[in-house]
């Protein structure tokens, strides 16, 4: 007597688990289709075929958005790294004549990505040859991190997702400053005349200058009502030079500018409060050679010259992200 065959496996298809992945990512159908060219019901149909070829439900709605199931949610995670490493392997075979082991991207925001990462990480990466790193500069990180359009990212804002973790890097501290002739036209004697002059702040409700409002003791702190809004660092830096008012900075911004007299410390005494520079990564991908090769870069990178402007920390220190 012969036993019954055993069911015939599924054979996953790339195409469909390509479409699985895209409607995932943006929790939509139409996102998907429009990302992968082609029609909604082209993706509808191949997350269909999908499930009927597995036996199993991988996805759910909950009104008009995708869920996932545990399955799905196993799935996923798989045809993350499968795809990462498809269009890692694409980037790699598309230089014949550089030969390389290892392709990551990094992010970063753009005043320090431009200013201090592009020259602080290159001599660590000319030690490490078979790395080739790609940089994508912007001020929101966490959704290309989240979607692997980044590898890594060296971020002062935190990434409080359960899927990231964090490493400290060095801590950032910001400095007031205003321009001799800004300061020759506005006697500013404390925190509190700040309140009658214009304050420079990436957003028009002053909330840039929560570290130096925090950091002012006793029951009154200055109302900023004359805000004029710059939405990028570099911006205010030189709308200070130019004398549009008083700037709350990252010190490592201005140093340069300060010691050459171009602008003048403020309130020097004032505590203002720091934030933490912090190596981002999914820690599914933290194991990765790539992401460890280029970790090990970031923390040796030499940050000395800018004094008490970045306070060294202990290389092994770390912090997990929740």
């Amino acid at each position: 007597m012969t036993s019954p065959a055993s069911p015939p496996r599924a054979r996953l298809d790339v195409r469909k688990l390509e479409a699985f992945l895209e409607a995932t990512r943006s929790a939509s159908y139409t996102a998907a289709a429009a990302r992968l060219h082609v029609t909604q019901s082209a993706v509808s149909h191949a997350i269909r075929k999908l499930e009927e070829d597995l036996g199993l439900r991988l996805v759910r709605w909950s009104g008009r958005r995708l869920t996932l199931t545990e399955d799905g949610e196993y799935l996923y995670q798989v045809c993350q790294g499968v795809f990462r490493d498809l269009r890692d392997a694409e980037r790699v075979l598309s230089l014949p004549r550089r030969p390389l082991t290892q392709v990551v991207t990094l992010g970063a925001p753009v005043e320090f990505g431009t200013t201090v990462l592009v020259r602080k990480l290159r001599p660590q990466l000319d030690a490490v040859p078979s790395l080739h790193v790609n940089f994508r500069f912007q001020d929101d990180l966490q959704d290309l991190l989240l979607r692997d359009e980044i590898d890594l990212a060296v971020d002062c804002r935190p990434h409080a997702h359960r899927s990231v973790q964090s490493t400290a890097l060095f801590r950032e501290k910001y400095v007031v400053v205003a321009s001799p002739p800004f300061l020759a036209a506005h006697r500013l004697a404390g925190p509190m005349d700040l309140e009658r002059v214009p304050v420079l702040s990436l957003d028009k409700e002053g909330r840039w200058w929560t570290n130096a409002l925090r950091a002012m003791r006793g029951p009154r702190r200055p109302v900023l009502s004359n805000v004029v809004q710059i939405d990028q660092v570099r911006g205010m830096v030189h709308a200070v030079l130019e004398g549009y008012g008083v700037a709350l900075l990252p010190k490592y911004t201005v140093l340069g500018k300060v010691a050459r007299g171009e602008l003048v410390t403020l309130f020097p005494r004032l505590p203002l409060l720091e934030d933490w520079f912090c190596i981002y990564q999914k820690r599914a991908n933290a194991a990765l050679e790539k992401n460890r090769l280029l970790g090990d870069c970031l923390l040796r990178m030499d940050v000395g010259e800018f004094g008490d402007a970045i306070g060294a920390v202990r290389r092994g220190a770390g912090r997990s992200g929740g």
